[in-house]
C-alpha cells in the first residue's frame, strides 16, 4: 500500500504546482504604444490625465500636437491591454488621459467606485507620454506619481500631482503646482508661479516674477531671484538669494527658518512682527529702525533702509530668521 500512497501524493502536488511549472519565464504582456498627430491651434490647451509612468514635454512650431504613449507592463499589472489612451479633441483643446478597463485612474483610489467603498485602488500599468505641442498653447497635467518633466513652454503649465518628481525648464508663462510631496525643480522661469505643497524640496534657479510658496513642511531653495517672494509655512526653511528685488516680500512661519539675501545698496522697508522666539541676524546695522516692547523682549523693525523700496514684511512666533547681503 505504501507505493500507492505515495504515487497518490506526487499525482496532487503535480495538480496543484503543475499550472504554475508550466508558465513562461515572463508572465508579462509586451509593451504597447499608441501614437498619433492632432490638430491644435497655436493658443489651444493639453490636458493630460495619469497615474504612474512618465510624462515628457516639449515644444515646436507646428499648430498640432504629437504624442507617443507606451504603456509598460507591471508585476502588479501585466496586461497592457487593458490601458485604453482617450483621445478628446474638441475646438482649441486636446485631451488626453489614460483609462483601464476597470475605471479610470480617478476613480478608483480611494473613496467609493463602481463597487462600493473601496480603501484602495486595483494596479495600472505605467504609460510613459513624450509630447510635442505648439510652444504657445497651454498645459494642464493631472497626475498621481509619474516623472513630470516639461521644457520651453510660453503657455500657461498647471500641475497637480501627489508624489512624482516635476523638472520644469524654459517655461516663459505662469506657472501653478501642487504637490503632496513631490520634488520640484525649476530653472530658467520667466513668469509668476505659484506653489503649493506640504512637503519635498523645492529648488528653483534663475527666475524672473512673482514666487508664491504656501507649504507645510517643504525645504525652498532659490538662487537668482528677480522679482517678489511670498511664502507661508508651518515649520519648513527658505533659503532665498535675490538677483534684483524688484517686487515686495512677505514670509509667515510658524516654526520655519527663513534667510534672504539681497544685493548689496539694495533699498527696501522692512517691517517684522517676531516673538521673542525667533532668532534674528542681519548682515546690516538696523538700529535706527529697532522696534522694542516695555520689557525689551519682543524686538522688531520698521522703516525704510537705503532709503526704502519694495516692502520686506516677516512674522513668525518662532523659527530662525536671516538677512544678508552679497
Amino acid at each position: 500500500m505504501r507505493p500507492v500512497r505515495v504515487a497518490t501524493f506526487l499525482f496532487s502536488v503535480l495538480l496543484v504546482f503543475g499550472p504554475v511549472l508550466s508558465l513562461p519565464a515572463s508572465g508579462q504582456a509586451p509593451a504597447r504604444t499608441v501614437a498619433e498627430a492632432v490638430p491644435l491651434s497655436a493658443s489651444g490647451t493639453v490636458t493630460v490625465d495619469n497615474h504612474e509612468g512618465s510624462i515628457t514635454v516639449t515644444p515646436w512650431d507646428r499648430d498640432q500636437v504629437r504624442y507617443e504613449a507606451e504603456i509598460m507592463p507591471t508585476d502588479e499589472a501585466p496586461n497592457a491591454e487593458n490601458v485604453t489612451i482617450q483621445v478628446r479633441a474638441e475646438n482649441d483643446r486636446l485631451r488626453l488621459a489614460t483609462e483601464h478597463d476597470e475605471g479610470d485612474d480617478e476613480s478608483v483610489l480611494f473613496g467609493f467606485g463602481e463597487e462600493g467603498f473601496q480603501w484602495g485602488g486595483i494596479d495600472i500599468p505605467a504609460v510613459h507620454y513624450t509630447i510635442r505641442m505648439p510652444r504657445g498653447a497651454a498645459l494642464q497635467i493631472d497626475d498621481h506619481e509619474s516623472t513630470i518633466d516639461v521644457t520651453g513652454l510660453g503657455g500657461r503649465l498647471e500641475i497637480d500631482t501627489h508624489e512624482g518628481p516635476v523638472t520644469v525648464r524654459e517655461q516663459r508663462g505662469g506657472l501653478f503646482i501642487d504637490s503632496h510631496e513631490s520634488a520640484l525643480s525649476i530653472t530658467d522661469q520667466a513668469g509668476d508661479v505659484t506653489l503649493k505643497t506640504h512637503d519635498g524640496r523645492i529648488e528653483i534657479r534663475r527666475m524672473t516674477g512673482r514666487l508664491s510658496v504656501d507649504t507645510h513642511e517643504s525645504e525652498v531653495v532659490v538662487e537668482g531671484l528677480d522679482g517678489g517672494f511670498r511664502v507661508e509655512s508651518h515649520d519648513g526653511s527658505a533659503r532665498v538669494s535675490f538677483a534684483a528685488l524688484s517686487d515686495d516680500v512677505f514670509a509667515d512661519t510658524h516654526d520655519g527658518d527663513v534667510a534672504l539675501t539681497l544685493p548689496t545698496g539694495v533699498g527696501f522697508d522692512l517691517d517684522t512682527d517676531f516673538d521673542d522666539d525667533v532668532d534674528w541676524r542681519s548682515d546690516m546695522d538696523l538700529r535706527s529702525i529697532r522696534i522694542a516692547d516695555e520689557d525689551d523682549e519682543d524686538v522688531n523693525y520698521r522703516g525704510d533702509v537705503n532709503g526704502g523700496g519694495p516692502m520686506i514684511r516677516l512674522e513668525s512666533d518662532d523659527g530662525d530668521f536671516a538677512l544678508r547681503v552679497r
